[in-house]
């Protein structure tokens, strides 16, 4: 069944890709630096460290990081207006390694209320406010990973970067570690898709997911 989400989304991704208003996220490639668009975010118990770096191959990044015997959770949120009924999906690039007892998310999720305590919200990490992870306990191995697209770590109770605004939608950024160890995430080129048809793109979605049932089928 993962399997068949996952061929659904990669699907959808270049369906809403080839008819959607892109770009609404503010400095998604952090051009002009982390006070751009962004609001960073922490989690009152730990240590946290953000940075604009210049190590990938598609510089500027946003990279948040812990050094050996820091511990925290911690990023960036954005919030974006978009109007209610439309489908938003999120996309982009990361990498990072976030060694033992680490995790780094991409989170997304709507509302319509643009004032509520988003950093509280991301430090709960509800899954199904989760878009894409990665974890030290097996999702989405390996631990430390070079640039690829966010979608090919999904988040199995999650959204799959895919959500129906109420108003607006937030994008918000995540590592974290307990271990006591470095770790280290960047994320770069994140782009949000929002398409103002609904009905049309939902009765897309439900023919995808028959392909990707059937794809599946057919490899049994």
């Amino acid at each position: 069944m993962k399997k068949a989400y996952f061929i659904m989304a990669a699907l959808l991704a270049i369906s809403v890709a080839a008819t959607a208003d892109p770009g609404l996220v503010v400095n998604g490639d952090w051009a002009t630096g982390d006070e751009t668009g962004w609001t960073r975010w922490w989690a009152p118990w730990g240590a946290a460290n953000w940075a604009v770096t210049f190590n990938g191959p598609y510089a500027p990044e946003g990279t948040a990081w812990l050094n050996q015997g820091q511990s925290g959770s911690f990023g960036w949120y954005q919030v974006i207006p978009c109007a209610a009924g439309t489908i938003c999906f999120i996309s982009g690039q990361w990498a990072g390694d976030i060694d033992g007892l680490g995790w780094a998310e991409v989170m997304f999720w709507t509302t319509n209320d643009p004032n509520e305590n988003h950093a509280n919200r991301a430090d709960v990490g509800n899954p199904a406010d989760i878009a894409f992870k990665k974890d030290s306990w097996g999702m989405n191995p390996p631990t430390a990973w070079d640039w690829e697209p966010i979608i090919k770590s999904p988040h199995p109770n999650g959204n799959y970067g895919m959500v129906v605004s109420q108003g607006y939608v937030v994008v918000a950024l995540k590592v974290g570690s307990v271990s006591g160890n470095p770790v280290w995430a960047s994320w770069d080129n994140l782009c949000l898709c929002c398409v103002p048809e609904p009905g049309s793109m939902l009765a897309l979605g439900t023919g995808l997911i028959g392909l990707a049932g059937f794809a599946v089928r057919r490899r049994r």
